[in-house]
This record gives C-alpha cells, sequence and structure tokens, in this order.
C-alpha cells in the first residue's frame, strides 16, 4: 500500500515539476495579430481563437524597434540575444495580451500618450522637489533661530 502511495506522490511532483518548468521556460516572442481582419459573428469558446502568431511580414518592422519599450512599461520580464527577444511561455498562452502588446509597438497614439504622461510626471516631480526644498528650508530656518536662542540661554 505504502508502495503507491510513494508511487502516485512522485508521479504527482513529477508532474507539477514539469508543467512548471514548461510554463516557466523562454520562448521567442511572436506577434500577435487578429486572425479575421473582417470579423464575422460566431460563437467563440476561447478568446484565444481570436488571434492568430503573425508572420514577419504582417507587422510593421517598427514593431521590432519598439517592442522593448513596450515590455519595459509593462513590466514584462524578457531575455534579448542576439536580436531576438525571449519571453516566458506562460506570457503567450494569453493571446489578447499580446495582442495588445503588438499593435502599442506599432500605435503612435501609444508613444504620444506616453510621452504626455511622461512629461506631467516630471512636472509633478518638478513641483513636488520645489515643495520639499521650501518645506527644508523652512525647517532648517527654525533649527538655526533655535540653536540661536538656545546659545543665547546658555550664556546667561
Amino acid at each position: 500500500m505504502k508502495k503507491y502511495i510513494y508511487i502516485t506522490l512522485t508521479a504527482l511532483v513529477l508532474l507539477l515539476s514539469v508543467y512548471y518548468y514548461w510554463e516557466n521556460r523562454y520562448v521567442e516572442l511572436q506577434p500577435v495579430i487578429l486572425a479575421e481582419t473582417e470579423y464575422t459573428r460566431r460563437i467563440t469558446f476561447f478568446d484565444n481563437d481570436l488571434y492568430k502568431f503573425a508572420k514577419p511580414n504582417e507587422v510593421s518592422p517598427s514593431y521590432y524597434k519598439n517592442i522593448k519599450r513596450v515590455l519595459n512599461d509593462s513590466r514584462v520580464d524578457y531575455i534579448e540575444e542576439n536580436g531576438i527577444i525571449y519571453v516566458r511561455n506562460k506570457f503567450l498562452n494569453d493571446m489578447n495580451m499580446v495582442w495588445n502588446y503588438t499593435t502599442r509597438a506599432t500605435s503612435t497614439k501609444y508613444f504620444e500618450q506616453e510621452r504626455e504622461s511622461d512629461s506631467l510626471y516630471l512636472i509633478r516631480i518638478e513641483k513636488r522637489t520645489d515643495s520639499q526644498k521650501r518645506i527644508i528650508e523652512s525647517i532648517l530656518k527654525t533649527i538655526k533661530a533655535d540653536s540661536i536662542k538656545f546659545h543665547r540661554r546658555l550664556r546667561k
């Protein structure tokens, strides 16, 4: 009886470790496009049925230049070797998300919004640092004034 339990547990651990390896291995990132250019209403069981992996000539050349920026902005782990980007296999399971990143990498609107948000962020940071400088200066003035008063009291 114990033999069957050990065999079952060993098989279960082995299967889980293979699954973990399979999901976390790095595979080449491929752009995703819509499967049909003209959408026809149909019953869809899985979102991935709406998308397909694109061939290199089906995607704009700007995709390959901009995808690293999009992945960095989205905080996706990737590895670049010899100009090829590798992502975890579980990342490619959600083709809707990969399609979203593909359209971002080829969209001027996305990068215009990023530029605007970056400039707004810099303005906020500048205002924050200015207010921090004012607070620190007022603290320094009060410390100096208090130390002068303190030293005067000590002399008396």
